[in-house]
């Protein structure tokens, strides 16, 4: 690995740390991935560095999944994670379902069968399109009361494919976890609150928002063609206090 990577790495991990040291990790509500991943492209048997924050030992499995599909591969098991940013390194696989090019890959957690935390979506390989959500931030600490700023770059239609076979069904703002009885999440629509060719969506946080929640910023899109029936493309995992 050259100089300069290792100084990419460590300035990431700087900057996660020092996004997130505005609270004490013992706060955090669970694991929680904290890697900025957000539309990057990977490349088939690449090994990739994941942050995880974690406020006390847990054990998770660390799952490769694809939205839009039914693919996913099961990468890690029985990792224990400290109290504290854990570095964890995953290998893309090199062969199976994830050889084909794709922008809408995810790295999940998952606790005693239950999916905890989720990173944002990335490409593997060069697939020509996808939607890569800037802001919020894998890290990013938000306060109830003030303004959410989501910002996105991109494009949901494939190459040489009709955008007329394209609808942007909505954005959304939605917990990581939604399970339980506190699940508040928004909804945002084009033509009303929502213009997806300004590549940003400004948004004041509600004091209905359960203080102390992950939450993911994310759009789902369909198609009439059958192999982009569904797309669905997420932000990384930020807190809101």
């Amino acid at each position: 690995m050259s100089s300069k990577k290792y100084v990419f790495i460590a300035i990431l991990l700087v900057i996660c740390l020092q996004v997130i040291s505005s609270i004490p990790i013992s706060e955090i509500p669970g694991p929680w991935i904290v890697s900025d991943i957000a539309g990057k492209k990977v490349k088939t048997g690449e090994n990739i560095c994941l942050k995880i924050g974690s406020p006390k030992y847990t054990l998770v499995n660390i799952t490769l999944l694809q939205r839009g599909s039914v693919n996913n591969q099961t990468l890690l098991t029985n990792v224990g994670l400290d109290s504290g940013i854990n570095k964890v390194t995953v290998k893309i696989p090199s062969s199976g379902n994830f050889t084909t090019a794709n922008p809408e890959n995810y790295f999940a957690l998952y606790s005693n069968g239950e999916r905890i935390d989720y990173s944002a979506t990335f490409q593997i390989g060069d697939p020509g399109f996808g939607i890569t959500i800037c802001k919020p931030v894998a890290g990013d600490v938000l306060k109830i009361g003030k303004v959410l700023v989501a910002k996105w770059s991109g494009s949901y239609v494939p190459p040489s494919e009709n955008a007329t076979s394209f609808t942007l069904v909505r954005a959304l703002l939605e917990p990581a976890i939604t399970t339980g009885p506190n699940v508040v999440a928004f909804n945002f629509f084009p033509g009303s609150n929502l213009t997806f060719s300004t590549c940003t969506l400004n948004f004041t946080l509600p004091s209905t928002i359960p203080n102390n929640t992950l939450y993911k910023f994310g759009f789902l899109i369909t198609s009439n063609i059958s192999k982009y029936e569904m797309q669905i493309y997420s932000s990384g995992t930020f807190l809101i206090k």
